[in-house]
């Protein structure tokens, strides 16, 4: 067995896959308001679906009834550079945040929204 941190394997990134109850809605938010470009969406009706903004990849899969987003208790953290104007481009879409543009004392500038599911996304850069 290979010692952990091993050179054989690099671990490159990392994909979230949100359970959704309407994909093809979830597609078209990302889309239209947060910028993203459509990868694919799959079935009819759609049960999975890919959106890609920069380097950062999202999924979205159709969830079991009921399951709501809010109610999870984490979120997703992007790394992205130049989050003074992601921020300014979210304000000018009438997005509101759930958490304002602040630098914090652990060395990143960030804020965050909620998605229309409830999901809590996070955008950091390091300050």
């Amino acid at each position: 067995m290979a010692p952990l941190g091993s050179k054989n394997c690099q671990f490159i990134g990392a994909g979230p896959v949100f359970p959704v109850s309407d994909v093809q809605a979830a597609v078209d938010y990302y889309c239209a308001r947060l910028g993203f470009e459509l990868d694919f969406v799959s079935g009819d009706p759609a049960d999975h679906g890919s959106v890609t903004r920069g380097r950062v990849g999202i999924q979205f899969t159709l969830a079991p009834e009921p399951f709501r987003g809010g109610s999870y208790p984490g979120w997703t953290y992007l790394f992205v550079e130049h989050i003074d104007l992601l921020a300014k481009e979210y304000e000018g879409r009438g997005l509101t945040f759930t958490r304002p543009l602040l630098t914090h004392d652990h060395g990143m500038r960030e804020f965050e929204l909620a998605d229309l599911n409830g999901f809590r996304l996070r955008f950091g850069q390091y300050a």
